[in-house]
């Protein structure tokens, strides 16, 4: 996104630089984060952020030029940097997820929405109707409601966005597709190793116990393909690492576990790496609004097993992968979509995603931006 808000430029002609602001974490993971993110562009510098939560009161002290409507809202999330906070920029840029609550929106501001998955599974986000989660999404709502646009890169997205969040159209802007920062990525090992590389995460969101379901079924039925799982988490797959992962999931499918290998990845390199070796993609997400499992595959090239839903089947007609739908997550139905991919990946791999993906025109997100009041 920064590199492509480089190119795009601002309205007047100028050239915009940009502030990443990358949350705290220990120093060693946020470096090698931050080294991830910069490049030979001096254009973009990366920032520690930390948000600090302050009555709305308070935040209208510190910030007289705030202009937000906060009523009822009991508390705000402020953006701070450990300098300038971020006012020194003309702008904003909000990644935060609506669980952040209520941003306090101290600049021009633009919201980028991946998805609204809670509307589709929310017990992937909060326990009950009472959790704090949902206080927090409607509070973020709001502030969605006041800014400059809200965008995303789907038009189903933009439908909840208009439908949940209830943002008005006028409002919503449809931005160009995201893709990852290729680099080496699209280069593909001599020997792939992974006939089918899972992408998940142990929680509700991509329903493990269905999907570990799926892969007995699969062994069952005699598939000895090379199976990977691979996430951020994937460690909770892992029959010795994952106890409490795989108690949630009936015992018969749980023994699944112990025929997959697990890579746990920090990052996009580690990630790329693991790509590099696959001979096919599968997603088990039930509600992913980049449907990343998808600019996965088009990354190198190969097939794409996961459920069908409309942000991944406009990627898969756009991008040109071939796809491997199941119309519910049954276990039955993902078994019977894997076998089918797994026997159809002999035909040779794509190119993948060409370097011209990570640079789009954004001056519908940009122009929203830069509009000053009776412009």
């Amino acid at each position: 996104m920064a590199r492509s808000l480089r190119q795009t430029g601002a309205p007047d002609g100028d050239e915009i630089t940009v502030a990443i602001g990358l949350p705290r974490e220990p120093e060693a993971d946020w470096r090698r984060k931050e080294a991830e993110m910069l490049s030979d562009d001096d254009g973009v510098v990366v920032r520690h952020l930390g948000w600090e939560r302050v009555e709305p009161a308070m935040a209208e002290r510190m910030f007289p030029d705030l202009k937000a409507s906060l009523d009822d809202i009991p508390d705000v999330a402020l953006p701070r940097d450990w300098g300038w906070n971020f006012v020194d920029c003309d702008a904003w840029i909000v990644c935060a997820d609506a669980a952040q609550g209520a941003v306090a929106p101290l600049k021009p501001v633009a919201y980028y929405v991946r998805d609204l998955a809670q509307r589709y599974v929310p017990s992937a986000f909060a326990s009950g109707l009472d959790h704090i989660f949902w206080r927090r999404q409607d509070h973020a709502f709001r502030l969605w409601r006041q800014a400059e646009c809200v965008f995303s890169t789907q038009a189903a997205t933009n439908d909840d966005i208009s439908g949940y969040a209830g943002v008005r159209r006028d409002r919503i802007v449809l931005s160009p597709q995201l893709t990852p920062a290729s680099g080496d990525a699209t280069k593909r090992s001599a020997g792939s190793s992974i006939d089918l590389l899972w992408l998940a995460e142990p929680y509700a969101g991509h329903d493990p116990a269905v999907a570990l379901e799926a892969v007995r079924i699969l062994r069952s039925e005699g598939e000895d393909a090379r199976i990977t799982v691979c996430g951020e988490q994937a460690y909770g797959f892992d029959p010795e690492d994952g106890q409490l992962t795989l108690l949630a999931a009936p015992a018969r499918a749980r023994r699944a576990a112990e025929s997959i290998a697990c890579e746990t990845v920090a990052d996009e390199r580690e990630l790329a790496r693991v790509l590099s070796r696959t001979k096919l993609v599968w997603s088990s997400a039930l509600a992913d609004g980049e449907a990343e499992g998808v600019l996965r595959a088009a990354q190198v090239g190969v097939p794409y097993v996961g459920l069908r839903y409309p942000q991944a089947e406009r990627l898969v007609q756009e991008l040109g992968v071939t796809a491997f739908f199941y119309d519910r997550s049954e276990a039955g139905l993902i078994a019977d979509a894997l076998k089918q991919a797994l026997s159809n990946t002999a035909s040779a791999p794509t190119s993948g995603l060409s370097p011209k993906d990570d640079t789009r025109d954004w001056s519908s997100v940009v122009e929203r931006l830069w509009r000053r009041p009776g412009a």
